[in-house]
């Protein structure tokens, strides 16, 4: 029985399977999500980096070009945002990815994804593959696929262990989040001793801050409100906010943590715009709060910790609407 037709495929026995579809492919296209994160950028770069040393043919595709800071872990220049269409591979791997319609034009053909490997930790993954690696107690996907590398007995070299290094480093916002676990730290030790360099990959991925993006945090700190006897935070970046601190989308990355930042907010969110009446919000949770369960209300979607909802409307009616429903979720939670 193929994993997809089990609700919850047995770990062990889809991690075994992923690998032995590895090891028999020759040729491989690996993704991950739309706006992606240095989670996704690194799996895709680690598990590619580490067929390429086995002798196999890989290409990595984004839909968009990987913008800073994880244009620049090791190979990032190596993703391509085009593909033949007439091309068929052995394989297809979607990394960090909760649904498949997640994974930009790669959806629009899905009769060619086969076999399709889905390697995830989101409590919202639909388990859309072919075969289904996904663990949501695993700290990160860069976690998950330095498994299947180990198992599959994949070279390990300095850009692979940098790659996974970063990945679950990212995650676990520096081994600081509840997520930080023996397991991903054991991992991270492991990566060290294949030469990652902690301090050079949080110079570049985690601190390589641009002068617009600290104009950018200026303004969006100067929009900080709160909600329901201050646990609730919120931080609102629009359009023109971009364009005035010469700033583009991913310079707002992480700039959820400073609501979360404040003492007595259980609910942090950032509102960011990104068209003329769309808007993505970020959301993250101290402590008490899913906030994943609080997005799948919106149809959004991700961790207990770490949630995003995509809307469309006037901001003042999403805002209200979002409002009452986080209140509502906050009232129902004991104390």
């Amino acid at each position: 029985m193929p994993d997809s037709d089990l609700p919850f495929p047995n770990f062990e026995t889809s991690l075994k399977r992923i690998v032995s579809t590895l090891n028999d492919g020759g040729s491989f296209l690996i993704t991950t999500h739309r706006d992606p994160d240095a989670d996704g950028i690194g799996s895709m770069l680690a598990l590619g980096k580490a067929l390429l040393n086995a002798d196999k043919d890989v290409v990595l595709w984004t839909e968009a070009p990987v913008p800073p800071p994880n244009n620049r872990l090791k190979g990032a220049d190596s993703i391509v945002q085009y593909i033949d269409p007439e091309r068929d591979f052995d394989v297809v791997v979607i990394l960090d990815c909760a649904g498949i319609e997640r994974a930009g034009r790669l959806q629009g053909n899905a009769e060619k994804l086969k076999p399709l490997i889905n390697i995830d930790h989101h409590e919202t993954n639909s388990f859309f593959g072919g075969l289904n690696l996904v663990d949501v107690n695993s700290s990160s996907t860069g976690e998950l696929v330095f498994k299947v590398i180990k198992l599959g007995g994949f070279p390990v070299d300095r850009d692979v262990a940098s790659n996974v290094f970063a990945a679950i480093q990212a995650d676990t916002g520096s081994f600081r989040y509840n997520n930080t676990s023996p397991t991903c730290l054991r991992i991270a030790a492991e990566m060290i001793e294949h030469g990652a360099n902690p301090w050079k990959i949080s110079r570049e991925v985690m601190d390589g801050y641009s002068l617009s993006r600290l104009r950018l945090l200026e303004m969006a700190l100067g929009t900080l409100e709160f909600y329901h006897s201050g646990k609730i935070g919120v931080m609102t970046i629009f359009i023109e906010m971009f364009s005035k601190a010469g700033a583009g989308p991913e310079d707002s990355e992480k700039f959820v943590d400073y609501p979360r930042f404040v003492s007595g907010v259980e609910i942090a969110v950032l509102i960011r715009q990104t068209g003329e009446n769309d808007y993505k919000f970020s959301l993250r949770s101290n402590s008490r709060v899913n906030v994943a369960q609080l997005a799948s209300r919106f149809g959004g979607g991700g961790h207990a910790k770490a949630a995003g909802i995509d809307y469309h409307g006037s901001i003042g009616a999403l805002k209200e609407d979002f409002l009452r429903e986080a209140v509502q979720l906050l009232d129902g939670i004991p104390n």
